[in-house]
């Protein structure tokens, strides 16, 4: 009897040394392994199946990102279905993963469940229809893909429905695009498929008032604690901020007023694509250190914020 037990109670060890998880990956932007301290995220990998792993991704604050599946772990191997998130929990993107290659279809969502853009995946690359469409449903972008390229006509949307853009690819002579505005009358003037957001004054002025308006915590100053405070956020449709996250903080006095200091931008020129005004989000180092001024601030980092990457957030694993 007491062989048996002891037995069982091995076996119910060892069930629960396989159910643990792994340590904790960090990873930075490209999803390359470095230390915590330069870390954007971690991954979480479950203790092998006969299958594979189960796989989560998190910010540093906990904030899920990503659940899929690896069918190998070195080298990576993703396989099954693959879901992003966004901070508030709902889905962001999904699609299934075939020998490491997404396959199939392709559906984004924005924060509030509505359906942002869909499509369908071949071997890895971007097939057949693709669909993008505003927060309010109305269309956005509709063209084709042949072997991940976009070919043939695309036509770009306000969010009036009215045609904003029609660009011709695929031509002898090269692409033709024409930009209409929200009237319907043809665009006069340079088109450009992209316009990035601008700050009021430009970007020497967005550095200045990031410098000018970041405090030194004093809580921060008395530990001794110096360095960057990472913050996303998103210049919207109507250039006002939104969206403001740490995504990877220093302490908690420094995390906040970093954060304030973000909240606080004014109204930017909103970017736009093919002609019709888009979200951008950035991500923007404000540093904590003790080089104080003679009224005891510290200075803020003088690095332009850098874009995030807004395409297939599959790309990145």
């Amino acid at each position: 009897m007491k062989a048996l037990l002891l037995l069982l109670g091995l076996l119910c060890w060892s069930w629960k040394g396989m159910s643990q998880s792994m340590p904790a990956i960090y990873l930075n932007e490209q999803g390359e392994e470095v230390v915590p301290d330069s870390a954007t995220h971690y991954r979480i990998i479950d203790r092998k199946t006969e299958t594979g792993y189960t796989i989560r991704e998190h910010a540093l604050n906990g904030t899920l990102l990503l659940k899929g599946f690896f069918t190998s772990i070195d080298p990576v191997w993703r396989s099954g279905l693959f879901t992003w998130y966004h901070p508030n929990g709902t889905k962001a993107s999904q699609v299934h993963f075939e020998d490491d290659e997404p396959e199939g279809v392709y559906v984004a969502w924005y924060e509030n469940g509505k359906v942002r853009e869909r499509g369908q995946f071949e071997g890895g690359q971007r097939t057949g229809r693709w669909v993008t469409v505003h927060r309010n449903g109305q269309k956005r972008s509709e063209g084709r893909y042949l072997y991940g390229r976009p070919v043939g006509e695309w036509r770009y949307y306000y969010d009036t429905g009215q045609l904003s853009a029609i660009e011709l690819l695929s031509r002898a002579k090269g692409p033709a695009l024409a930009f209409f505005n929200p009237d319907g009358s043809p665009y006069v003037g340079k088109l450009q498929r992209r316009q990035m957001p601008e700050f009021p004054g430009g970007e020497q002025a967005l550095l200045d008032f990031i410098s000018r308006t970041t405090q030194y915590p004093r809580d921060t100053r008395r530990k001794g604690i110096s360095g960057k405070v990472y913050v996303s956020y998103t210049v919207g449709e109507d250039g006002r901020i939104g969206q403001v996250r740490v995504v990877r903080g220093l302490a908690p006095e420094a995390d906040n007023e970093a954060r304030r200091v973000v909240e606080s931008l004014p109204q930017f020129q909103p970017g736009r694509e093919y002609n019709v005004p888009t979200a951008v989000t950035y991500t923007v180092p404000i540093s904590f250190a003790p080089n104080f001024s003679l009224f005891g601030n510290g200075k803020a980092s003088r690095t332009p914020p850098s874009e995030a990457r807004v395409d297939f957030p599959g790309q990145h694993y």
